[in-house]
């Protein structure tokens, strides 16, 4: 496969694969797709999100996409197509006009196959690519340049593994798996042990620091890393293997750029997991679990099936499923609006008490005043 574009498509092919509701004339030939401002004449604008229609009256195109309820903004256009779900016709638009990116068939020269390897039909491997001892690569898999896969690492049919991605003995990734440049599955987990106790273990128990670290045991990580089929690996994101068993991600999870998961964690199906997001290990995420940027989950934590963790939440202890949690320490939705709110009223509550505070003075003021008098009045 090479980074060729895709061919052209006619504006009535293009309504019929994702479902949409085709305007004028459907033989209009589509080479690519555009936002209103940069198509040119033989590419479909792109005016799907609000207010993007508006657009179309300085486009240089011909044929545009727009939203449902504004088709009158195709007029004037030799032709367009109505949406549905805006996000969703781009998917399929950008999957219809994708550019994949550019790999020889075959296994290049310069990379490093061992002799025990197996690789399956139409796989393509670049340059200074590593595949280890017994490792199984699939039909069709595309490894870019200076990735490495480890000594009996499986990797499934049709599974894109990018520039420089590592992926550790053993570990096993599933079909149409996308790992990202620079991504690293199957590093060890972060896991040691003082020969006596240690400075962690007193301070949970008593709340004080009564011994040290005199010196720190390595506990290796024998398991491996299990990746489900349509799973995708951001860039620079790095999955630690299990200490004894393996650390799974289920089908159709997605994992931004920069996450950290660690060992021993398990993962459900289509998660998804935004940048910076940080997994200790042994955390359990359920199916459907949204984390959304720079969530950090504490060890042995469990996230419930369907739940949402806003943006920088840090969760410390297990969420029920279908809840919305955020705040540090993560707490429901509901009782971190009623913070927020009450954090808001706190500038007005301050000057109501610093008043109340003079008004009380003033009156303690008075009334020695009038003890020192005595009953006449007077002093």
């Amino acid at each position: 496969m090479t980074a060729a574009a895709a061919p052209a498509r006619t504006l009535t092919d293009i309504a019929a694969a994702l479902g949409a509701q085709l305007v004028g004339d459907g033989s209009v030939l589509i080479r690519g797709v555009a936002h209103p401002a940069m198509a040119a004449a033989d590419t479909l604008a792109l005016a799907v999100e609000e207010g993007a229609e508006k657009l179309l009256g300085r486009t240089q195109a011909t044929t545009a996409a727009v939203a449902e309820g504004r088709a009158a903004a195709l007029a004037g256009l030799k032709g367009g197509i109505v949406v549905k779900r805006p996000r969703l016709a781009l998917a399929r638009l950008l999957e219809i006009f994708d550019r994949p990116p550019m790999t020889a068939p075959g296994i290049h020269p310069s990379a490093v196959i061992d002799p025990t390897a197996t690789i399956g039909p139409d796989a393509s491997i670049g340059p200074l690519a590593v595949v280890g001892p017994h490792a199984r690569i699939g039909a069709r898999v595309r490894i870019l340049a200076q990735a490495t896969v480890g000594a009996g690492a499986a990797i499934g049919d049709d599974t894109l593994i990018h520039s420089g991605a590592r992926i550790g003995d053993r570990c096993v990734l599933g079909r149409r798996v996308i790992v990202q440049p620079n991504a690293v599955i199957g590093a060890d987990g972060f896991s040691f042990v003082t020969p006596e106790k240690g400075s962690v273990e007193s301070a949970r128990e008593t709340g004080r620091i009564e011994a040290q670290n005199t010196a720190i045991v390595r506990i290796n990580s024998i398991g491996n890393v299990e990746i489900g089929d349509e799973a995708e690996i951001g860039a620079g994101t790095t999955v630690a293997r299990g200490t004894l068993g393996p650390t799974r991600i289920g089908r159709g999870t997605k994992i931004d750029n920069l996450c950290q998961i660690g060992h021993n964690c398990t993962i459900g199906a289509n998660c998804l997991i935004a940048g910076k997001v940080g997994l200790s290990g042994s955390v359990k995420l359920g199916d459907r679990v949204t984390l959304a940027g720079a969530v950090g989950v504490a060890d042995h934590v469990s996230i419930g099936d369907d739940s949402i963790l806003l943006a920088g939440s840090g969760v410390a202890k297990s969420v029920p499923p279908g809840e919305i949690w955020g705040g540090f320490p993560a707490q429901p939705y509901k009782d971190v609006q009623s913070l927020h709110v009450n954090f808001k009223r706190l500038p007005r509550m301050v000057r109501d008490m610093l008043a109340l505070r003079d008004r009380v003075a003033e009156l303690e003021k008075r009334l020695q005043a009038g003890a020192s008098a005595g009953p006449g009045g007077r002093q």
